[in-house]
């Protein structure tokens, strides 16, 4: 079987249930086509193989999981007696991919959780039961360079989106919180961009040397390690809070602009708290020392 998807590494963490069950169905490993930059990611699945080239090649079955006319291009120069197409929104579905793909599904994800949408509409004979997404853990290593730190809680306090952040200076106040109830250090992540890093710096900065920065630093693979050793993860709706639950360890997200529904599976160890705008405002109602509570009662279970 081949896998098309393009999507980023939250959605790529996601889609881990559906390759386990395209898997079993198969009997054989699943080959996926998708960014070569989440290598390391996909290293961490069981039953799954990157691959690089599909064009001319023979397949049993092809799955589809975005609407990127380049994933249908591959799709449409491949050979296989069943092409599927699964989109979040019928709204998604492009020319390219009509042509593309034999059989296409839109039902609409609606308040759906995706790992469980994904896996719902993949139709073929599995008898594993659904599962929330599951991860290996990285190697020894994958540990960053001179990281000595062995008890840590991790803040990656943005995303791909600026209107998921919250503000640095309530950041602030909650790292505060949780190291002065004792968390020995404060390591705080971001990715590459510069409003990014300028924005886990102002955090870093504010918190001096009981925060450990390392903002647009790390690679995938040190990443990973670093998200699946740390007591627990704070941030916004992105990676790092799928990663961690895939890891089996405790989070903590916020979410602003998204759908806690669609992008969060609620455990005792994965928690997420939702703001509000107020109706005079565009201000959030979500306060530090509510986060503070929720990470203090997390960190205690």
């Amino acid at each position: 079987m081949l896998v098309i998807c393009h999507k980023q590494l939250g959605d790529m963490t996601l889609l881990e249930p559906t390759l386990a069950k395209l898997h079993a169905a198969a009997g054989r490993p699943v080959e996926l086509l998708t960014r070569s930059g989440h290598a390391p990611l996909i290293a961490l699945m069981e039953g799954v193989r990157m691959t690089k080239r599909v064009w001319l090649r023979r397949f049993d079955a092809i799955f589809c999981y975005d609407d990127l006319d380049k994933s249908a291009l591959h799709a449409l120069l491949a050979f296989a007696p069943r092409k599927d197409l699964l989109l979040r929104s019928p709204l998604e579905l492009t020319n390219l991919g009509r042509r593309a793909f034999r059989e296409i599904r839109a039902p609409g994800i609606a308040d759906a959780y995706l790992a469980r949408y994904n896996w719902d509409y993949t139709v073929v004979e599995a008898r594993q039961p659904w599962r929330p997404p599951q991860l290996r853990h990285p190697d020894e290593s994958w540990r960053p360079a001179d990281f000595t730190l062995e008890d840590y809680v991790l803040l990656n306090s943005t995303a791909g989106w600026k209107s998921k952040r919250w503000k640095s200076s309530s950041w602030v106040e909650v790292a505060k919180a949780l190291l002065d109830a004792g968390v020995p250090r404060i390591v705080v992540t971001s990715g590459g961009q510069d409003w990014q890093r300028e924005h886990s710096k102002r955090i870093a900065d504010a918190l001096g040397d009981r925060a450990l920065y390392l903002g647009g630093q790390t690679r995938l693979e040190e990443f990973l390690w670093l998200v699946s050793r740390s007591r627990m993860i704070l941030g916004v709706d992105g990676a790092a809070s799928h990663l961690a639950a895939a890891f089996g360890g405790r989070n903590l997200t916020l979410f602003f602009r998204t759908n806690p529904h669609n992008w969060h599976f609620p455990t005792k160890k994965s928690v997420a708290l939702l703001a509000h705008t107020t109706e005079a405002s565009d201000e959030y109602t979500l306060t530090p020392d509510e986060v503070s509570e929720a990470a203090l009662a997390l960190l205690a279970r």
